[in-house]
Formats: C-alpha cells, sequence, structure tokens
C-alpha cells in the first residue's frame, strides 16, 4: 500500500511539474533589443522588418529550438526567407535543397489588421508556385509568431520576434 502510494505521489508531482514547464514556455519571445511599439507599428506600417524565429513548431512533433542564421526579412517589394521545415511533404521536392522555406519573392500582397495588444499581418505571394500564406502575429513588444500554409507541405508556425532591418544587418556585421 505504502510503495502505490509513492508512485502515485512520484506521478502527480511529474504531471505537475511537466503542466507548469509547459505553460512556461508560452510566454512572449523578447528580442533582445528593447523596442517600443511605436517603432513596432513603425515598422509594420513601412513592411521593414526583419523576424527571427527561436522556435519551431510542426504540425506534428515537438516545439524545437533554432539555432541563430534563421530569418526572413521583408521589404516594400523583396521578401527574402530562410527557414528550416519539419514536419510532412505531400509532394516530393525535385532537390534535397527544396526542402526548407528558402525563397525570395517579389509579388506579393501585404494586409495589415489591427488585433488586441499587436497586429496581424497576411502576405500572400504570388510567384511562389506551392507557398499559400505567410501569417504573422506581433505583438507591441516586437515579439511575433509566423505561420506558413503551404500547398505541398503541412503548416508550421515559428515563434521569435522582429527588429528593424538596418540594426539587424550592423549587428550581423560585428
Amino acid at each position: 500500500m505504502k510503495v502505490k502510494n509513492k508512485i502515485l505521489q512520484a506521478a502527480f508531482i511529474f504531471i505537475a511539474a511537466t503542466i507548469i514547464f509547459g505553460c512556461a514556455n508560452t510566454q512572449h519571445i523578447k528580442s533582445d533589443q528593447p523596442i517600443d511599439t511605436a517603432n513596432v507599428k513603425n515598422m509594420i506600417d513601412s513592411q521593414s522588418f526583419i523576424f527571427i524565429p527561436r522556435y519551431v513548431n510542426p504540425m506534428s512533433g515537438r516545439k524545437r529550438y533554432l539555432s541563430s542564421g534563421f530569418e526572413i526579412s521583408i521589404s516594400r517589394d523583396t521578401i527574402v526567407s530562410y527557414l528550416p521545415f519539419f514536419g510532412r511533404g505531400y509532394i516530393a521536392p525535385i532537390s534535397p535543397a527544396d526542402v526548407d522555406f528558402d525563397f525570395t519573392s517579389t509579388k506579393f500582397t501585404y494586409t495589415i489588421t489591427p488585433a488586441k495588444r499587436g497586429w496581424n499581418i497576411s502576405i500572400k505571394p504570388k510567384d511562389q508556385r506551392y507557398l499559400q500564406e505567410l501569417y504573422f502575429r506581433i505583438y507591441d513588444d516586437a515579439s511575433a509568431s509566423l505561420n506558413i500554409t503551404s500547398i505541398d507541405r503541412s503548416s508550421i508556425s515559428y515563434d521569435g520576434y522582429i527588429t528593424e532591418r538596418k540594426l539587424y544587418k550592423e549587428q550581423k556585421k560585428q
């Protein structure tokens, strides 16, 4: 009887710790540089920012931490993406280099919708055959999430933050 109580107690502690630490991971991811709300709004309105992902959330599988070097750069006339993909592909790529979301788009629509404590941005590339939408949820503190919907792959989301394009390029040089 005492052994059953010990096992139940250990299981309860394990489940409680898993729930507590799991909920702690759902907080906003802030950038390394403090950015005020007006500056974030300016970046969004001017269509000039870089999204830096810190975590990737595939539809199937677990949340993974990303090393540095991944980004998606947004400007008025060009989107340049270098993001990894983990998940299910419905059409086999011709080249192994086509597995990730590495692309450049110059024809796209950019739609901003105000939301509670931030903005929603929908970008629909017109010159990418399989890519349907890049959906950003950007918060006042520059934390952001990105959901990518594609015809030939399962959806995937990324958690990270946005930063100014020129500030990021200066930091990258150092």
